[in-house]
């Protein structure tokens, strides 16, 4: 049961990553297309201020995991798992 419990939570914080990446994207695409500018300037910060909500609960709970899902980027830095194959899936 518990396996079954992290995988999905690794799925719902991979999954919310990547809707919220594609979203900021989009909505950066199409900003200059609206009648409200200032509306779509509010939804795309609000959008970026949840991303780094979701990153940084996926940071918190790899560290209360200690797993070695971290996967080492210039051998200085690393990322979290889950924020590397949402950084995949949208790119």
């Amino acid at each position: 049961m518990t396996d079954y419990l992290d995988n999905r939570i690794e799925s719902m914080l991979i999954s919310r990553i990547a809707h919220y990446r594609l979203s900021i994207r989009t909505q950066f695409r199409n900003r200059h297309k609206v009648g409200w500018p200032e509306l779509t300037y509010k939804t795309v910060t609000g959008d970026i201020r949840n991303l780094k909500v979701w990153m940084r609960m996926a940071d918190l709970i790899q560290e209360g995991q200690n797993h070695s899902y971290q996967i080492k980027l210039n051998n200085e830095n690393s990322t979290v798992y889950t924020t590397y194959l949402a950084k995949q899936l949208t790119s």
